[in-house]
């Protein structure tokens, strides 16, 4: 497993912090983690039909995943798998090959000074000094995500995967219920007519 560490490029940043629409903690993590499992699963990456990314907690870094490594809710290639953990996987079903990244910078990171300098910030008789205390912070503190050596933020190992289920061609059929057209496996029998989960 390499442990080099990747030059941040501070336009690439920018274009994914856009794609999110926040400048935050989590994005800035969630764009040195995915850089870094991008790179080590190198050529795995060419053939975005077999690329999967598996995500543990729906977090501001998920952004960054699906912005560069292009895995996505819309391809089916994004997997949330509800850990609840700062976790991150990329996997080639077709090869086996799977790099999974653990964010240990979080276990004993001390968010207290930051939120409250934000909830200072927006105040609604929030001052400039305040506003200016809190956009100071925030920067030190996602310039130090940026440039820290990766080792420090997560560590990175192989992993082995079961290949993901392929996903079935999206076959609707109408709840009898509200006769909205739901995909059919999500629907359920009840009293011998299917009903969406809305309705159920």
């Amino acid at each position: 497993m390499s442990t080099a560490n990747t030059a941040v490029n501070q336009a690439e940043f920018k274009e994914v912090v856009d794609f999110h629409g926040c400048y935050c903690l989590d994005i800035a993590m969630g764009y040195r983690v995915a850089k870094a499992l991008v790179r080590e699963m190198g050529d795995e990456m060419k053939n975005m039909k077999q690329v999967f990314a598996y995500v543990s907690a729906p977090t501001c870094a998920m952004d960054a995943i699906q912005k560069i490594a292009g895995c996505t809710l819309g391809k089916r290639n994004l997997i949330l798998d509800e850990t609840g953990k700062s976790a991150f996987t990329l996997q080639n079903a077709a090869s086996g090959k799977a790099v999974r990244a653990y964010v240990h910078y979080w276990d004993d990171h001390d968010h207290t000074a930051l939120r409250q300098k934000r909830k200072d910030a927006s105040a609604p008789a929030a001052t400039p000094e305040q506003r200016a205390a809190f956009q100071s912070l925030l920067d030190a503190m996602v310039n130090e995500i940026l440039a820290a050596p990766e080792a420090e933020l997560f560590s990175m190992k192989d992993v082995k995967l079961p290949v993901p289920p392929k996903s079935s061609k999206f076959v609707s059929i109408p709840c009898s219920v509200c006769a909205e057209h739901a995909k059919e496996e999500l629907m359920t029998e009840k009293q011998g007519a299917m009903v969406c989960k809305e309705c159920v």
